[in-house]
């Protein structure tokens, strides 16, 4: 039995796009700034180790796949469900 109202089921996907939001929305900058420190320090490979080259690949990836959640869940509560 299916017993959510349409309007409770739309602000649920909305929050929870917003939700995937934050992270996304924090691994870019996090992306941003790793290049930024990489580019414009003159010292940046005595600050390099496992860790920035773990970033380096993981940030960008989180933050695609995070922002492409929060945008699917954002437009899917905007548009509506289409179980009748």
């Amino acid at each position: 039995m299916y017993t959510a109202t349409p309007v409770i089921e739309r602000l649920l996907f909305i929050f929870c796009g917003f939700a995937f939001a934050m992270p996304a929305l924090f691994f870019t900058y996090y992306t941003v700034r790793l290049l930024y420190i990489n580019l414009s320090l003159e010292d940046a490979s005595a600050h390099r180790s496992g860790g920035m080259l773990i970033g380096a690949v993981a940030f960008p990836i989180a933050a695609i796949l995070l922002g492409a959640i929060s945008s699917m869940l954002v437009r899917r509560g905007l548009r509506g469900s289409k179980l009748k």
